[in-house]
């Protein structure tokens, strides 16, 4: 595992150590946009990215679960939802973060109150928790008001996704919660998402990221990196 403060530290993301921050936030993978600086795990990288979104890749790629590297194909595609649930499994181990906890999916840009369906981020989710974990339940609670632009034309200040952001039911006060998303560009989201859980009474504990994206790294994309995110209190 390696900390922001070692890897080139991601847009909004302080540089601090994890017991010194007021949200942890976790990312399983990074993904370097600029050409000149891939490599070839980039290019597992992003086919790993896309699988997890159901789309279709290029090529085959060998993705570290664990002490394993498996090949990842289009037939096989659809096997890395568990691929991250087992990741993410083992690093709450290691990290000993121990049920009971409650998983929320951050909500697509399109996963609105009026939405007919939850966000595809809830899959993320459930392959988590139906990975051996006991005393851990999925809570689908965020909806945007209205939906968000894509994230290349996002330009929405923290106060604003957060008054964006409803409750779909209010959470225990005090309830242990962990944020489940799927890829880190910038920390916005993840701020307004963990300010809306604690007004509704959710203690929130860490979040999770499939990937994030950087502009150069020096360690392999398939690192687990580490930050802190600065809290947002509304009102202030």
């Amino acid at each position: 595992m390696q900390t922001f403060e070692s890897a080139p530290t991601a847009q909004g993301v302080e540089a601090s150590r994890p017991t010194a921050i007021p949200l942890h936030v976790v990312c399983f993978s990074t993904y370097i946009a600029e050409r000149s600086e891939q490599t070839d795990r980039h290019h597992d990288v992003r086919n790993f990215l896309l699988a997890l979104r159901g789309e279709q890749i290029q090529g085959e790629s060998k993705i570290p679960v664990g002490a394993e590297e498996r090949t990842l194909t289009n037939q096989n595609a659809n096997d890395s939802i568990d691929w991250f649930g087992e990741m993410v499994t083992s690093y709450l181990e290691t990290c000993r973060i121990q049920p009971p906890f409650s998983l929320v999916p951050v909500p697509t840009s399109k996963t609105t109150l009026d939405s007919s369906a939850g966000p595809w981020t809830s899959l993320l989710a459930i392959s988590i928790a139906s990975n051996g974990l006991e005393g851990v339940s999925i809570m689908d609670v965020l909806r945007w008001k209205q939906p968000l632009e894509a994230p290349s034309q996002r330009d929405q200040t923290v106060s604003e996704l957060y008054e964006n952001l409803a409750m779909l039911q209010p959470l225990l006060e005090g309830s242990r919660v962990i944020l489940v998303d799927y890829l880190f560009t910038g920390s916005a989201t993840l701020r307004a998402c963990a300010a809306r859980l604690r007004r509704h009474g959710g203690n929130v504990l860490l979040g999770l990221c499939a990937g994030r994206t950087a502009t150069k790294s020096n360690h392999d994309p398939f690192t687990v990196v580490t930050g802190g995110l600065h809290r947002f209190d509304p009102g202030h």
